[in-house]
């Protein structure tokens, strides 16, 4: 059944923006009585369609819907950005598995260049991928891409726990902090994974994260992953340990 994510004022008035309208009729080929769920501040309800056009569709309320799909932890990725359209792949997969915030970040070796303009569309289309990718999954929320950052811009301090994705705990064989730490975090704590861009984290930036309380330096089991790749790990690892018990 489809899902889709619309503000308040469309649902007061039983509709959907035209975007969504149009969707509806000339994707979905919805007709009169078909249903579909509407997600509206993090609520959920059953809807059955009265009546539809290509420029109108009006819908009654069938049921208001108890679902939580959501981790117990706000999971934030501040990933530095990577080269191409990865990070489209990693907000769109890390959306399909329960992040709450994405950090696009400019590191020591971030290899691109972007102004300001292009930073605001860029942002633009990746709220967009989140949000299709929330109503694909069933998410009680659309996770948010905050704007382009540097690290020192960041506070740190809002975390309860910060993980650092770090490939030299791997070769000292500390392989179970991530798991640890985990274990211990109270429901509802907001934890971060910082993640470098392909060229990894440079020594200047792991001296700074060294001075920032709660932070914890893991690996990533024995292999060394792909930018792209490590933030689903973290991801998956999370809802292993919170949810799958």
């Amino acid at each position: 059944m489809q899902k889709f994510f619309i503000e308040e004022a469309y649902f007061n008035d039983l509709t959907l923006p035209e975007d969504l309208i149009y969707q509806a009729y000339k994707v979905l080929r919805y007709k009169t009585d078909d249903k579909f769920i509407i997600g509206v501040k993090e609520e959920n309800y059953l809807v059955k369609i009265k009546n539809i056009s290509l420029k109108e569709l009006k819908y009654e309320i069938v049921e208001k819907l108890d679902i939580n799909n959501e981790l117990d932890l706000y999971v934030t990725i501040i990933q530095g950005y990577p080269k191409g359209d990865k990070f489209e792949d990693i907000i769109k997969h890390g959306t399909e598995l329960g992040a709450s915030y994405f950090i696009p970040l400019i590191m020591d070796r971030t290899q691109f260049k972007m102004d300001d303009k292009r930073q605001e569309n860029k942002l633009i289309r990746f709220n967009k991928i989140v949000k299709e990718a929330s109503e694909q999954s069933f998410r009680n929320i659309v996770p948010k891409v905050l704007s382009f950052s540097y690290l020192n811009n960041i506070d740190l301090s809002c975390y309860d726990a910060i993980f650092v994705c770090y490939e030299e705990e791997a070769k000292n064989g500390k392989l179970q902090g991530l798991k640890n730490v985990l274990k211990e975090l109270k429901s509802k704590s907001n934890i971060a994974f910082i993640i470098g861009p392909e060229g990894g984290i440079s020594d200047k930036e792991i001296n700074y994260l060294k001075n920032i309380k709660n932070t914890y330096f893991i690996s990533l089991g024995k292999r060394i992953l792909r930018t792209e790749t490590a933030p689903l790990y973290c991801l998956s690892a999370v809802s292993y340990e919170r949810e799958l018990k």
